[in-house]
């Protein structure tokens, strides 16, 4: 990783072995690293962050959901060292301040991350081995006009940094009422909370002119897997790891016109595709 001006192509696996991590668990883990942290990449659009890991570094199997070791060979730009920040991809850590070791990074994702942060998501399984929990349940009483207009936004295509500048306030204003969102029910990923809010009936889906794309049972499968509606125990045997699961679910993305996660969600909704995420005792008004 040279000191370019230029965005360059790199391959995972060659020069450094690469660690997405869903924005939401990877703030907060790199606050823990601290200064063990070595190269971070991040990308405000897609709400992920790339640790990048000495070549042929292996991770632990038992990671929580949304992280993935990404596959060998495939390519990925890498910006200018003077590139810091932006909405596409950033340095989060340049190179050259320190090496970020596997085995920090794996307690750090799995362990009790900092106060400020959310609770990750249970290690181990994507979803816990039972039946499927209702994230219909709990609407304990309304969420603020200001939690309301981002949740409204978190369903579009939107990023932390469009959401704040649609509203008009700091960035950081968005991530504190993500992260309120996201305590009030128990929603860890910024999916959890976009299906949370769909269910309480807080905030409908964003109407669309496009139709939904012909999914077969297994597209439908692992959208309610995605959503909680369902466990890892009703995926096809083949999708059940976690990088044939997170390619498909990439894949989904591209066929439903989603930018992000949450969107997916949110549009399945407006097809109708997940009924069940809606109790039939909390009804869809708003509040």
């Amino acid at each position: 990783m040279s000191g370019s001006s230029e965005t360059r192509r790199a391959r995972y696996g060659e020069d450094f072995t690469a660690v997405r991590v869903p924005a939401d668990l990877a703030r907060p883990a790199l606050a823990a690293l601290g200064p063990r942290t070595g190269p971070v990449l991040a990308n405000r659009t897609t709400q992920t962050w790339h640790f990048l890991l000495p070549p042929g570094s292996a991770l632990a199997d038992k990671r929580p959901y949304g992280v993935r070791v990404m596959p060998a060979g495939r390519p990925i730009g890498i910006p200018p060292l003077t590139t810091t920040d932006g909405r596409d991809v950033h340095w989060a850590v340049p190179p050259g301040r320190g090496v970020t070791s596997p085995a920090h990074l794996h307690r750090v994702l799995n362990g009790p991350l900092p106060p400020a942060s959310l609770t990750p998501a249970p290690t181990g399984p994507r979803f816990p081995r039972r039946a499927p929990v209702r994230v219909a349940a709990s609407r304990p009483c309304p969420l603020t006009p200001a939690q309301l207009k981002v949740g409204r936004l978190l369903l579009t295509r939107a990023s932390d940094t469009q959401m704040a500048e649609e509203l008009g306030v700091p960035v950081g204003t968005i991530r504190q009422q993500l992260n309120r969102i996201g305590r009030r029910f128990g929603a860890p990923t910024a999916v959890r909370k976009a299906a949370a809010l769909l269910a309480g009936g807080h905030v409908a889906p964003p109407p669309i002119s496009m139709l939904a794309p012909d999914l077969s049972p297994a597209d439908l499968t692992v959208l309610r897997v995605l959503a909680g509606l369902a466990t890892d125990d009703d995926l096809p045997a083949e999708l059940r790891p976690s990088d044939p699961f997170l390619d498909h679910v990439d894949e989904l993305r591209e066929r439903c016109g989603a930018r992000t996660g949450p969107h997916l969600i949110a549009l399945a909704a407006f097809w109708g595709l997940l009924s069940s995420l809606f109790d039939p005792a909390s009804g869809r008004e708003e509040p």
